[in-house]
């Protein structure tokens, strides 16, 4: 990195503080960016659960709809719960569907971006005091 466009210690100072600032947003980016990766796998584990808790009811109330001496009543709850819980799971499906594929990938991207930026950002900050220390106060 050529350091000569920085001809003062306050311009020095001010590069310096300018790039622990842009440190400091990726340090930020890269923590949201782990807290979304921990809430999209907590989200994931209760989705799945969730998801199968409603398969296990859908196929209940798919069974006592398919026995032909139940009665009017029960036959319209169960019909009523049954399109409730078909709503409920594709519900379900969509919420596990956004913690995967492109919307997944693109977290990822994300993540890759910030790590090859951080690297040489830390290395730049770190080569200012060295030509800071050959110019005069």
């Amino acid at each position: 990195m050529d350091y000569s466009s920085l001809t003062t210690w306050a311009e020095c100072d001010e590069a310096k503080d300018e790039l622990e600032f842009e440190l400091k947003t990726f340090t930020v980016r890269d923590a949201t960016l782990d807290l979304a990766d921990e809430r999209a796998d907590r989200t994931k584990a209760s989705t799945s659960s969730e998801l199968a808790k409603v398969d296990s009811k859908i196929a209940s109330n798919t069974a006592l709809l398919g026995v032909a001496s139940i009665d009017a009543q029960t036959r319209e709850e169960a019909t009523d719960e049954l399109a409730a819980l078909q709503v409920q799971r594709t519900a379900l499906v969509k919420r596990k569907r956004l913690t995967t594929g492109v919307v997944g990938f693109l977290g990822e991207v994300d993540a890759e971006q910030i790590a090859s930026q951080v690297a040489p950002l830390t290395a730049i900050k770190a080569g200012i005091a060295p030509h800071r220390a050959t110019l005069s106060a």
